[in-house]
């Protein structure tokens, strides 16, 4: 079973971007093969679908392939474009994965931001034509970051989303890096920065018993 996305990266860098790393290093002196990229018990499955993504997305060449001269033998890749320290999002087949990327617009607006915002601004300056920014998703950034506080409310809302609603207005007050902190599926944040999770929604036993 899938460990849910907090629990994955907990404690550090997630596997696919600790297999970037590695590239980038490996780099610096030669070509490498997949066990090149897989330390202690990582999933190996993961890095080679991983390792696969990067090359038919064209950041790692191949420079030996599986069969040489009639005989198998590891395939060897190099880097073929170095796309910085942030590890590509790519899928096995070399498709962009898009999921987190609204956030990380919205956290690169608020660093730039001078003053505080509401969630329709937000959307409004952190959209792109590939990636737009829906308000509700806006929205619910906003009110995580504020219970994770990363956000200070200036203004309280009131009647939001009615027509002559007042929206809640938010300022940034913990400014831990260029990364977003991630919302997780389970109303969690973890931020990349920091390497740990720094807050999860709390459950009530209500919540337990009734799943609201």
């Amino acid at each position: 079973m899938r460990k849910p996305a907090h629990l994955e990266l907990v404690g550090g860098k997630g596997l696919r971007q600790r297999v970037w790393d590695r590239i980038r290093l490996l780099a610096t002196g030669s070509d490498f093969a997949l066990l090149d990229l897989v330390i202690g018990d990582e999933c190996t499955a993961t890095v080679r679908d991983y390792t696969i993504g990067l090359e038919r997305a064209g950041y790692i060449a191949i420079t030996q392939p599986h069969t040489s001269g009639g005989h198998n033998v590891a395939r060897r890749w190099r880097l073929a474009r170095d796309a910085g320290a942030e590890a590509p999002r790519v899928r096995k087949d070399g498709t962009l994965v898009t999921q987190g990327l609204a956030q990380e617009q919205m956290w690169r607006t608020l660093r730039m931001l001078k003053g505080d915002t509401c969630a329709r601004e937000l959307a409004a300056h952190a959209s792109t034509p590939q990636i737009p920014v829906h308000e509700k998703a806006a929205n619910d950034y906003l009110i995580n970051l504020h219970l994770a506080g990363y956000l200070r409310r200036t203004r309280i809302g009131k009647g939001a989303g009615r027509r002559g609603g007042i929206p809640a207005r938010y300022q940034l007050i913990t400014n831990t890096g260029p990364r977003p902190p991630m919302v997780c599926r389970a109303d969690a944040i973890y931020d990349p920065n920091l390497g740990k999770t720094v807050w999860v929604r709390p459950v009530t036993e209500e919540d337990a018993i009734y799943g609201t």
